[in-house]
This record gives C-alpha cells, sequence and structure tokens, in this order.
C-alpha cells in the first residue's frame, strides 16, 4: 500500500524543490528520499509540473507578431483568425492547473482511504496481541496521564461505563510516522479502538473496512476515529456518547 504524505513532508518536500533548505536539512531529507519511494514520487509530480508551466511561461511571440497587429487594426477581425499564442498559453495553463488540482483531489481521497486503512489495521493487530492495549485501566485517571507522556497532546479520555462501554486502556499507534494515541473500551465481547488524530488529519468517515464499521468526528483538537466489529447502530450510540462526555471533561 502506497504511504500517503504527512503534511509536514510536503512542506519540507516543497521546500526541498525550491531550494530552501539548509544543507544539514538537504543532506536529511536526501537520505529519506533514498530509502521512501513515495517521496521520490511526490518530487518527481512536483519537478514535472514546474517544468511545464515554465515552459509555458518562457513562450515567446511569433516573430510577425507586430505585422500581425497592424493588419488587424487596419482590417476587421476575421472570425476564425487564430489565437495568439499568448492566449492558447494562458488556457493551457488553466488546464495544467485544474488537472493538478483534480490529481490533488484524487491523491486526497486516497489519503484519507489509505488512514482509514491504518488505523483499521492497527485495530486488528490489537485483537491479535495478548491484550489491546498497552496500559490497562479502567480509570480515566490513569490512562490519560500515561498518553501525556507519549504523545504531543493526550486526548479526552472518557468514562462510559454507565453507557455500557467499559474503558479497558490505552496504547500508542503510528499513522503517518506520527505516534497517536489509542483509547481502548469493551462491550460485552467487542472491542471498540478510539484514535485521536490532530484535527486536520483527513480520514474517511462512517465506512466499513474488512467487516469493521468506522466513524470520526471532531471534538476539541481532535478528529477522533472509532473502530469496532460493533453493529452499526451500536457504535454510533458509542459515538454519541463519547461526545456527551467528552463535554463534561
Amino acid at each position: 500500500m502506497t504511504q500517503f504524505l504527512h503534511m509536514s513532508d510536503e512542506l519540507t518536500l516543497q521546500a526541498y524543490c525550491d531550494g530552501e533548505l539548509d544543507a544539514a536539512a538537504m543532506a536529511e531529507f536526501e537520505r529519506r528520499l533514498a530509502t521512501d519511494a513515495d517521496l521520490r514520487r511526490r518530487r518527481d509530480q512536483i519537478i514535472a509540473l514546474r517544468g511545464r508551466l515554465r515552459d509555458l511561461s518562457d513562450e515567446t511571440e511569433p516573430r510577425d507578431l507586430a505585422t500581425r497587429i497592424k493588419s488587424s487594426v487596419a482590417t476587421p477581425p476575421s472570425r476564425t483568425a487564430r489565437w495568439p499564442v499568448r492566449a492558447m498559453a494562458a488556457c493551457l495553463l488553466v488546464g495544467l492547473l485544474a488537472g493538478s488540482a483534480a490529481t490533488l483531489f484524487v491523491d486526497g481521497n486516497q489519503a484519507r482511504d489509505q488512514v482509514a486503512s491504518v488505523i483499521v489495521g492497527n485495530h486488528i493487530r490489537g485483537l491479535l496481541a495478548p491484550q489491546s492495549f498497552d496500559v490497562a485501566s479502567s480509570d480515566r485517571h490513569t490512562v490519560k496521564p500515561w498518553f501525556a507522556a507519549r504523545v504531543p497532546e493526550s486526548p479526552k479520555v472518557a468514562d462510559l461505563a454507565s453507557e455500557g462501554f467499559t474503558l479497558a486502556g490505552g496504547r500508542v499507534d503510528v499513522v503517518g510516522r506520527i505516534p497517536v494515541a489509542t483509547i481502548v473500551y469493551k462491550h460485552a465481547a467487542h472491542v471498540v479502538s478510539v484514535t485521536a488524530l490532530p484535527k486536520d488529519e483527513a480520514v474517511t468517515a462512517d465506512t466499513t473496512i474488512a467487516g469493521y464499521h468506522m466513524r470520526s468526528w471532531r471534538e476539541g483538537s481532535f478528529t477522533y476515529v472509532a473502530v469496532s466489529d460493533l453493529p452499526e447502530a451500536d457504535l454510533a450510540a458509542f459515538e454519541q456518547a463519547f461526545l456527551t462526555a467528552a463535554k463534561q471533561l
């Protein structure tokens, strides 16, 4: 599966292509390029697009442009007159930009799908492990500080026992090379993994992958993604219970 580029990698790559990195940063990034096929593929896309745009911007007027201008002033314009070269270049440029936007749209959809697949994969690995969490506790005051020592920002850890979802613990997963907190709940024989992504992270919402249902919602500075084999209606009820409890924390 192709790994999507995180926003920080995209910005660094743009700076690399612009020659704006210092020597140390450039050397480090080139070492990453040597081992990361996705970075190299994106670099090649950027360089190719810039080359096409530069070729258009360097297009020169035809040598007889002055003569043709005088002729057009002296005689009424013909309906079949050809477009000036720069007008055609402008149209081509618009087409290229539109194509680039479409590519970014497709890439964005692929990125969301890939994030969803990674999160479901983390959930499945948790189910296959001896236990689905790194820290085992039903006390939110234990789980939240445990996250605080391991991820940049600790998410809200809601106590949902009264709603039938018992806090089992938490673990640290990796999504797009970033360590993220995953809260683990149990409901009868089912496990619910809730991964807390940065709020602006793209993710496919309310979908099913490999038989596991997924729901996502934004609250505070996170996008929470819940994955489980629970029936969709029960997972929707979990989402609502989490949102209600989180607003009170």
